[in-house]
């Protein structure tokens, strides 16, 4: 059975050679690159929603460097954990909000390198991140569609995934089964705060506090701290043009951080693991 339900009138999708449909009537291509485009224009708020290409780009640099594996590794280690308790071979996992794909690529392969038969559906709201999640890894299905109205089976995942994205707790507790889990990653307080020094006269805190979710329980937050160098200016660009930081950071400032060719950063993150409320 597969894990896609249509967009249009939500009855199960199923997989041709080039093609999703449902039995009623519609029918959605699969791009050459992989993935399929399940986000209705009536939703979509511009004519390239989410993420534009110029974050991606430099997201996509920047992860490929390996800064931010130890989360991936931290992840994926939770998830064999809860897996093996589970004694769940074949998990369903949805990265809700994946991006370029970076997390999704590293969780799937550390899954399956453990003997795990993983059916992993990466959704994004933005296409030139899908796109390049798609050329990445070719049997994890990867779709165009949002957070707030997932295109995913109901009750099919064992695990939500949340990286840095936009949260909806009533479209994980449908998409969820009953004995799943979400796991939202946020900033931890002092997340790049070397950067932000380089930027800002008083660097400002995060607040790490893990967000609420509606019919959720927080069952354990773990935070994960560590250094990173960053030795050349590209790299230092990249990170930069990730962040909200770049887009209301004064000019002058920016300038400073463009001087550097080297950044000696903490960076720190709260693993949030939820579960369904028992009321």
């Amino acid at each position: 059975m597969g894990l896609l339900i249509c967009p249009v009138c939500g009855k199960p999708l199923v997989k041709n050679e080039k093609s999703y449909a449902c039995n009623g009537g519609h029918s959605f291509d699969v791009s050459s690159d992989g993935y399929v485009h399940l986000l209705m224009s009536n939703k979509m708020n511009s004519k390239l929603p989410g993420d534009n290409k110029q974050m991606i780009n430099a997201r996509s640099a920047f992860l490929q460097k390996d800064y931010y594996k130890p989360l991936a590794d931290r992840l994926a280690e939770i998830l064999l954990k809860d897996f093996a308790e589970s004694g769940n071979c074949r998990p369903v996992v949805v990265d809700a909000g994946c991006g370029e794909g970076y997390y999704t690529e590293k969780i799937f392969d550390a899954l399956a390198q453990n003997g795990l038969s993983p059916a992993i559906v990466g959704l994004d709201i933005s296409k030139i991140g899908i796109r390049l999640a798609a050329k990445r890894k070719k049997r994890i299905t990867f779709v165009v569609a949002s957070v707030f109205d997932m295109p995913v089976l109901s009750g099919s995942a064992d695990c939500i995934l949340s990286l840095f994205a936009p949260v909806c707790a009533g479209e994980f507790a449908r998409v969820l089964k009953s004995k799943g889990s979400v796991y939202v990653v946020v900033p931890a307080k002092k997340h790049l705060f070397q950067m932000k020094a380089q930027l800002y006269e008083k660097p400002y805190l995060n607040d790490e506090q893990p967000p609420e979710l509606d019919g959720f329980v927080l069952e354990q937050a773990a935070e994960l701290n560590y250094e990173i160098d960053l030795n050349s200016q590209q790299d230092i660009a990249a990170l930069f043009m990730m962040t909200p930081y770049y887009y209301k950071t004064p000019k002058q400032a920016a300038e400073r951080l463009a001087q550097l060719n080297r950044l000696e950063t903490e960076v720190g993150f709260i693993i949030c693991k939820y579960k369904k409320s028992s009321k």
